[in-house]
């Protein structure tokens, strides 16, 4: 049996939208992507003040309330769901801990790539949905993909210290999101 509430959480260009439409196509689980969220409170909501371009930190701090909010309807309605995007650790790790039969996790990063690596692959694999990266010039996003590199190495550590698993796409992209799948359907 799948968890009701799954949450995948990670740098930018980790795979995280790629491995929900997958779940989506494989195990009928719906999902949320939370750049939508983001993007319709930056454009809608001028009031909630969120910055799309602060930074994983900074936004799952700021989104986390709204999401656990979320999270807590979907539990209550006992809807399977999976909600992806720029989420923290130490929150997700809080609500598993109050519902550890109904909550799922894990989180991407890229901390074995080199900067230069990290583009050059983001160029070669374009064209996914939501390629906001398509609209970055190469030093725009190069220094985009060293902020998600020391921004994996932080989820790399908080998930070590609250016992989540944490996957590395740094190499091994399509096998390391087989390994996510395997990781998200084990009973």
């Amino acid at each position: 049996m799948r968890p009701m509430l799954l949450f995948i959480g990670g740098a930018a260009r980790t795979g995280k939208g790629i491995l929900v439409r997958r779940l989506l196509v494989e195990r009928q689980m719906p999902y949320l992507s939370l750049d939508v969220l983001k993007m319709g409170l930056t454009r809608g909501v001028i009031e909630y003040a969120i910055d799309p371009d602060a930074g994983g930190m900074v936004v799952g701090e700021r989104l986390w309330p709204l999401v656990r909010e979320m999270s807590m309807s979907l539990l209550a309605d006992q809807v399977d769901y999976a909600i992806e995007g720029e989420i923290l650790p130490r929150y997700v790790a809080a609500l598993r801990d109050d519902y550890p039969t109904q909550i799922k996790a894990c989180f991407l990063g890229y901390t074995a790539i080199t900067p230069a690596q990290k583009l050059h692959d983001i160029r070669t694999y374009a064209g996914y949905p939501n390629d906001w990266s398509s609209e970055y010039s190469d030093s725009d996003l190069l220094s985009v993909v060293t902020k998600m590199i020391d921004f994996s190495q932080y989820l790399m550590n908080e998930c070590a210290r609250y016992n989540l698993p944490y996957f590395d796409t740094s190499h091994n992209f399509t096998q390391t999101l087989d390994e996510v799948v395997a990781f998200v359907c084990a009973e």
